[in-house]
């Protein structure tokens, strides 16, 4: 066998075992995996958002005060995959995107949380990094912004304060994720 043919069977070999191996969202039962274990920080980017409502989907029930930072409306967050049973905190890798149906005053919005890890954001959400998306007409999302907190003078899904880490602080025993049905053990 050439040496070309066996490089190029050797590249389809990982392919296909990539192929197999490499969606981190489902696993053999159709439930969440978690994402795979990180040893350095997970800079997210588009292209890791697609298809997010294909990812397990909590409905977060209907209720909160109107015009306090996206609780009001009807709402549901996506999760790239659960952590293992008896995790206490969520792994690097993990992406949360809340997005805002109807009902709020701020109308259709989508919002993440992503765990970034590596010491980022370390005054705040630890490891966490936030984001507001914005949809395509094609359905894909576009990172509207990033970072430890909202842009200054960005009214965050209705808080003039850009308090991402502010209120989520009030979950930091859940590793910072205060949506219903994504409580750690």
């Amino acid at each position: 066998m050439t040496t070309r043919r066996f490089a190029g069977r050797v590249l389809l070999g990982a392919a296909v075992v990539c192929a197999m191996g490499c969606d981190r969202r489902r696993d053999s039962v159709g439930g969440a995996s978690p994402p795979p274990a990180r040893s350095e920080p997970f800079v997210a980017f588009e292209s890791d958002l697609r298809k997010f409502r294909d990812w397990n989907r909590i409905d977060v029930p209907k209720g909160g005060a109107e015009g306090i930072t996206h609780v009001a409306g009807k709402r549901s967050v996506f999760i790239n995959g659960h952590p293992p049973a008896g995790s206490r905190t969520f792994p690097v890798g993990t992406i949360l995107i809340k997005e805002i149906l109807e009902g709020a005053a701020e109308g259709h919005r989508v919002f993440a949380m992503i765990k970034r890890g590596g010491g980022y954001n370390m005054r705040g959400a630890r490891g966490w990094e936030w984001f507001e998306l914005g949809e395509r007409s094609d359905g894909s999302l576009a990172i509207v912004w990033r970072g430890i907190n909202a842009p200054r003078g960005e009214e965050y899904g209705g808080d003039p304060q850009g308090g991402c880490n502010d209120c989520h602080g009030m979950a930091d025993r859940n590793d910072f994720v205060r949506s219903p049905g994504l409580r750690l053990n």
